[in-house]
């Protein structure tokens, strides 16, 4: 029995990275309000994820209280972030970038998306497309 139970969960931790799908390579472009470059977004079949980097002159500091996920066909408002919190108050360090991490619910993969922050200074949008490389 115990042999059953260990065998499920391996195969449970072998199989669950093969259902998800992360999608690299976007091109960015950010309003005046927040400047917001999206590195990846992961597919899954629980959420989306999207990674990436909140940049901003340092010393300043910015809400986030929202954010919304428009792609084709679907749309989502967030349902946690990651590397700062929504609702408060966070401030850029010397560097001028914060990684962040936003989970959505699960939506259809999309070759472009646009992210709809709601912040303390007014609403910011980026758009974001995927970028197809040429190989020679």
């Amino acid at each position: 029995m115990k042999r059953i139970f260990t065998s499920i969960a391996l195969a449970c931790a072998i199989l669950s990275p093969l259902a998800a799908k992360t999608i690299r390579g976007y091109e960015s472009s950010s309003d005046n309000g927040l400047n917001f470059q999206v590195d990846s977004i992961d597919y899954r079949s629980d959420l989306t994820r999207v990674y990436g980097k909140l940049t901003g002159r340092p010393h300043t500091s910015n809400r986030i209280d929202l954010v919304q996920l428009i792609g084709t066909g679907s749309s989502a408002t967030s349902t946690d972030i990651d590397g700062v919190d929504f609702r408060r108050y966070f401030q850029w360090e010397d560097d001028g970038v914060i990684p962040v991490e936003i989970d959505f619910p699960a939506v259809k993969e999309s070759q472009g998306v646009q992210l709809l922050f709601t912040t303390a200074h007014g609403p910011s949008t980026t758009t974001a497309k995927k970028v197809c490389k040429k190989t020679k």
